[in-house]
């Protein structure tokens, strides 16, 4: 009987170490600007209580303010990456045209220079290119873009930053949880909190 009875409290006190109580985490993401438990998207009310417990002193407004820089720094992104691409497609054709009319330029003087030499005339072959100002507009369109891209880059990483500090805050509040196992003085439930 004493067998039974040792074997049955050995079970029992095993089983419970493998319930042990421990302290359970919110497992919150972010996707784009918004805020996710698992596949579940949080409301903004659910945020502020989860911003609340955490005495960390961000609000919902805090969080609104985030969002909108992170969208702000996409937009710059998005905007300034397509004049880029305008400007570089610009200077291509510019300079295209450039080295197109440098080499007729560059044929013509080939052959009409020998011809009035022969005829006795001079030569006066001027170069006044029409594509200058649309190599130089794609210059400047590029290099803006390029600015406006370090700007968006900028801001996009700085509010991307504060918003992903924004989940690690709300991972950082315990969740409530009650179970069944091995406690500090024995075995029992447990209000984790």
């Amino acid at each position: 009987m004493k067998i039974a009875v040792f074997v049955s409290f050995f079970c029992v006190m095993m089983f419970s170490y493998t319930l042990s109580a421990s302290a359970q985490y919110h497992d919150i993401h972010r996707r784009g600007t918004g805020y996710y438990s698992g596949t579940e998207k949080i409301s903004d009310v659910q945020l502020s209580v989860l911003l609340e417990q955490s005495g960390s002193g961000l609000t919902i407004e805090d969080v609104e303010k985030y969002r909108k820089g992170f969208k702000t720094g996409r937009g710059l992104l998005v905007g300034f990456g397509s004049l880029t691409g305008a400007g570089l497609l610009t200077l291509g054709i510019g300079t295209v045209g450039l080295m197109v009319e440098g080499v007729a330029v560059g044929i013509g003087t080939a052959f009409v220079g020998p011809l009035a030499v022969f005829a006795g005339q001079g030569v006066d072959i001027s170069y006044d290119s029409r594509f200058y100002g649309v190599a130089v507009a794609g210059v400047c369109a590029t290099l803006t873009g390029i600015a406006g891209l370090v700007a968006g880059t900028t801001v996009l990483c700085i509010y991307k930053k504060r918003m992903n500090n924004v989940s690690d805050v709300c991972n950082s509040v315990p969740a409530v949880s009650l179970s069944f196992g091995a406690q500090r003085y024995g075995t029992g439930l447990a209000l984790n909190f």
